[in-house]
């Protein structure tokens, strides 16, 4: 298996320049670009060429997608924002929703709090938020997965695109 690599970030509440200096640096590099909803931005704008994005509880916009299912040769994403699945409260929904879709990794904002675990064969990823992170880590992040035929790796970045290197986990295959 080749190794993959996905560039994720979310809640950026209309800070383009953010998601634009993302997009300018990894475009290319790696083999996809997520953002999990809340830009605040229109669906239409070009920014989203070449980005797989979702709606979030912020985005007024009715040409965002509630949520995607991404297929690689060697893996499956599922992609939404989480507000609908109720992850204020419970996983249930969400990994309902994650093993609906036969999923690998199941990728979610809304809570502004970067975490990557792992439910069954799922391995869940939240890359924070890139405008205004909540909880215990006062940074604003997006996430690095690498995905090789041994393992997942989930790697933090600084909107310096600094390694945040005490969020990294590794989850076997």
């Amino acid at each position: 298996m080749a190794t993959r690599t996905l560039i994720v970030m979310s809640d950026s509440h209309g800070d383009r320049e953010i998601v634009k200096e993302i997009k300018g640096r990894y475009q290319g590099k790696v083999d996809a670009i997520f953002h999990n909803g809340d830009s605040e931005l229109s669906s239409k704008d070009d920014i989203w060429d070449g980005i797989y994005v979702v709606a979030g509880n912020c985005d007024y916009d009715s040409g965002y997608p509630n949520r995607l299912i991404t297929q690689f040769p060697e893996f499956t994403v599922a992609q939404t924002h989480g507000h609908l699945y109720n992850i204020n409260f419970t996983w249930d929904r969400l990994d309902l929703f994650a093993q609906e879709a036969d999923a690998d990794i199941c990728l979610y904002g809304h809570l502004h709090r970067p975490a990557a675990w792992r439910n069954g064969k799922t391995v869940f990823v939240n890359p924070g938020s890139v405008l205004q992170p909540r909880g215990d880590i006062n940074e604003k992040l997006y996430a690095k997965i690498t995905v090789t035929s041994e393992e997942i790796k989930v790697e933090y970045f600084t909107r310096q695109h600094e390694l945040y290197p005490a969020l990294t986990e590794v989850f076997n295959r």
